[in-house]
């Protein structure tokens, strides 16, 4: 019991050696204001998504079927781009999870029904 008692003053104490060091800086503190700045922008995207859906709407369905192309060719381009990185081993993290996530918006544009992407499944029973 001693032993442990000591052991755990031990850590108390270099605990907060370090700390007083700088070495455990909270990421909280630095997250705050990040988290903040997230919300600003994600609250600006949302209002730009927004306008930019309800412009699309107002579009003839020739018009939209373009645009769909030219977004499925600039999607098709960054594709090749992020599979010649991942061929060629010089791909980072965030670049994979853009591959992947460009990868299953392209399955989505392969499927027949390219509007009915956003309907929820229907349950097995």
């Amino acid at each position: 019991m001693r032993r442990a008692f000591t052991t755990f003053l031990l850590v108390v104490v270099i605990a907060l050696a370090a700390s007083s060091a700088g070495a455990f800086d909270s990421p909280s503190d630095k997250g705050a204001t990040n988290q903040d700045e997230k919300k600003k922008r994600s609250s600006e995207d949302r209002n730009k998504e927004e306008k930019h859906r309800e412009e699309f709407n107002k579009l003839t369905p020739e018009k939209k079927e373009a645009k769909r192309k030219e977004f499925k060719g600039r999607l098709e381009k960054r594709l090749s781009e992020l599979r010649c990185k991942q061929t060629n081993g010089t791909i980072n993290a965030q670049e994979t999870r853009e591959l992947s996530r460009s990868e299953q918006i392209l399955k989505r544009f392969n499927q027949p029904n390219p509007g009915k992407t956003n309907a929820p499944a229907v349950p097995k029973r």
